[in-house]
């Protein structure tokens, strides 16, 4: 190997440590402002020390100069010579981005700029850093965050666990923590390109096909006993492509702390330029997500934040009227529920009025006044996903343009996901995100409607019973199914292409599925039972067509549509639907 190969080598080994290493150290240093412990102080200290050591074998001096200012105050804070203070860490943090925009001009071949002088000085003195953030900064935020990382989140008032060994030994050894424990021996690893993987799960995806191909025909021949040497077969393929299946898919999962991590310094940064406290709380951030899923929930967590902190928790005054903490919680929390995973932002602010997010809509044009007076209190807490829609008078540097929510939800929906908003005026609101944990193979509910086979995405289903024509009525010119529960029904066989709504037939089932602003009733002619399906793209002919988001090939080789019934019940315009 040349010496310009081993260069790059070097370089590109460099920049992967970094930038694990950057992301890793904005957490650590939020997690100063509640709690400057001896671990958390170590694990900054190899850091920067980490840093300095790498950039030197490079060259990088700019980089040098800085990892060494920032390790020396770091090395004050461990000896006690200086404490932390709101001045210095926003100097530290300041230092965190700089740092980044060096290791970005060494990724593109280019001379890392020099930090400046009042950051360096900030830095030895810990005098005042930039504390505020405005549209444009917000904006490049989230076009940073869909670089190199993966810290795992946790709690911000918890001790993060200190990042792993270098590959390189640093210029001199870092200082340990007195009395620590023995650490274990890490895991060995290895570096694997992002593309090596999607065909390996591409592969994956087709096996599952010909696996499913096999067991129907197997079915239809009568040999799937396992007594039986072709049933046997079956059996034992079953197993190995479900083992490869879940091997591959956990080769592809990350942690969604990934994204919690840059949450708390957002947060401060956005709270501070709005005169607002807040405390981050980070939960479950430990939990595996699909590495595009990760990436794709950037964007509409930090518009979430921007939201909370934005429209929902109050000043310190206000909050001291209303006999609350001055500062405001943000809990930021993610949890597996079966094949999906559940992401929650709450905070305990001001709550949403729905009277007046009513009124706004109307105001804006985006209902009328007679779907306006229909819908209920839930309800109206949805129309805050509409595009367009804002509560703001005036357009600020933060909100106002009426495109945050929205993102939240098409991104939802472009993942095969939900959203829903709950909130209690004076106490709060939460706004979850269910999403499956891969985008790759779906686990499915296959019906017959019309001349169709349809998938529709499991985490949707609620239950299946049989359907009864007789119970059907109009209610406001909307189809319902009467009983205990009024429930809004849309048949799917006259969505396919059926002449006739509703029509009562044997083996005819009702499908109970849970949408973003409630349930609904899907009646299909035929339920064929659970299927693991692998998510092909439409063509062009279909691409962009409303209702579907996606196609799979079946054990019988025909091709299935995936129902986006969000966008589903939007394209047949039907009005919101009341849980």
């Amino acid at each position: 190997m040349g010496a310009e190969a081993m260069d790059d080598s070097v370089r590109e080994d460099f920049l992967q440590e970094a930038g694990e290493l950057v992301d890793q150290l904005g957490l650590q240093l939020m997690g100063l402002e509640s709690q400057a412990s001896a671990d958390t102080l170590n694990a900054i200290f190899r850091v920067f020390h980490t840093l300095k050591g790498g950039a030197g074998f490079l060259g990088c001096t700019p980089l040098v100069e800085l990892s060494h200012a920032a390790e020396e105050v770091i090395g004050e804070l461990r000896n006690g010579r200086r404490s932390i203070s709101p001045p210095l860490l926003d100097a530290l943090l300041e230092a965190q981005n700089h740092i980044a925009g060096q290791l970005a001009s060494v990724a593109e071949r280019q001379p890392p700029a020099a930090a400046p002088a009042a950051l360096l000085a900030a830095l030895r003195e810990g005098g005042a850093a930039k504390t505020t953030i405005d549209e444009d900064e917000f904006e490049r935020l989230l076009d940073q965050l869909h670089g190199a990382g993966g810290a795992p989140g946790t709690p911000v008032t918890a001790p993060l666990p200190s990042p792993a060994a270098p590959a390189r030994p640093p210029a001199e050894p870092a200082p340990a923590a007195s009395a620590a424990p023995p650490a274990e021996a890490p895991a060995e690893t290895i570096r694997v390109e992002t593309a090596r993987l999607d065909r390996l799960m591409n592969g994956v995806g087709e096996l599952v096909l010909v696996r499913n191909r096999l067991k129907a025909l197997t079915r239809a021949e009568g040999s799937h006993s396992a007594q039986t040497p072709l049933g046997r077969a079956v059996r034992e393929l079953d197993f190995i492509t479900r083992s490869l299946q879940d091997a591959v898919m956990a080769c592809r999962m990350q942690p969604v702390g990934k994204v919690f991590a840059r949450v708390p310094r957002l947060a401060r940064d956005l709270a501070r330029s709005l005169g607002k406290q807040v405390e981050v709380v980070l939960q479950g951030a430990d939990s595996d997500l699909d590495k595009n899923l990760v990436e794709a929930l950037s964007d509409p967590l930090l518009h979430l934040v921007r939201n909370s902190l934005d429209h929902g928790l109050e000043t310190p005054e206000v909050r001291r009227a209303a006999g609350k903490r001055e500062a405001g919680t943000l809990t930021l929390s993610a949890r597996q529920e079966g094949g999906s995973i559940c992401i929650e932002l709450a905070d305990d602010g001001a709550g949403i009025d729905p009277e007046r997010v009513r009124s706004k809509a109307l105001a804006k044009g985006l209902i009328d006044e007679a779907s306006a007076a229909r819908l209920s209190n839930e309800e109206c807490l949805q129309l805050i996903f509409r595009p367009g829609f804002s509560t703001r008078e005036t357009v600020s540097d933060l909100s106002g343009r009426g495109v945050g929510m929205d993102v939240v939800q098409s991104t939802a929906h472009r993942l095969n996901g939900s959203v829903s908003v709950r909130s209690v005026q004076g106490q709060g609101t939460q706004v979850s995100l269910r999403l499956p944990l891969t985008l790759a193979i779906l686990p499915a509910l296959m019906v017959e409607a019309g001349e169709r086979r349809l998938a529709i995405p499991l985490t949707a289903v609620q239950d299946v019973t049989d359907f009864d024509a007789t119970r059907v009525r109009s209610l406001e010119g909307r189809p319902v199914l009467t009983g205990a529960q009024t429930l809004p029904l849309l048949d799917l066989a006259r969505w396919a292409g059926a002449e006739q709504a509703f029509a009562a037939a044997p083996g005819r089932r009702l499908v109970r599925v849970r949408l973003d602003s409630g349930e609904l009733g899907l009646v299909v002619d035929q339920v064929r039972g659970r299927e693991e399906v692998v998510i092909k793209p439409l063509g062009e002919s279909l691409s962009g067509l409303a209702g579907l988001s996606g196609a799979t090939v079946t054990p019988e080789g025909r091709v299935a549509l995936i129902l986006d019934l969000n966008s589903l019940v939007r394209a047949v315009e039907t009005p919101s639907w009341t849980s």
